[in-house]
C-alpha cells in the first residue's frame, strides 16, 4: 500500500512531510524493494495480486515490480535531466550517471 507521506497534499491532508521525513519513507521502501528481490523466486514472480486501482484485476509480482523499477527510473531522469545544463556540462559526469 501507499506510504501515508504519498498522500500528503491531498484536500484531506493537513501537513506537509518534511524533507527527513520523505528521505525516511523513501529509504524504508527501497530496503523493502532491496530485501524482496534478495529472497524472491520465480515461482514468487509468477505469484498473482489486485491490482490496488482495480480490486477485481490481477497482476503478477514482476508486473508489479516492472512498475516500480520503470517509476524508479523515470523519477531518476527527472531528477537528473537538467544537470548538464546547470553545471555546465559536468552534471551527468559529477553523478556518475
Amino acid at each position: 500500500p501507499s506510504h501515508p507521506l504519498a498522500l500528503a497534499g491531498l484536500p484531506e491532508s493537513t501537513e506537509t512531510p518534511t524533507y527527513s521525513e520523505v528521505l525516511e519513507a523513501r529509504s524504508s521502501r527501497v530496503a523493502m524493494v532491496t530485501d524482496f528481490l534478495a529472497t524472491v523466486t520465480a515461482e514468487d514472480l509468477g505469484g498473482k495480486r489486485s491490482d490496488p486501482n482495480a480490486p477485481d484485476w490481477e497482476e503478477t509480482v514482476l508486473s508489479c515490480l516492472h512498475t516500480i523499477l520503470e517509476e524508479e527510473w523515470e523519477h531518476q531522469r527527472y531528477a537528473v535531466r537538467d544537470l548538464d545544463r546547470i553545471t555546465g556540462g559536468q552534471g551527468r559526469a559529477a553523478e556518475g550517471v
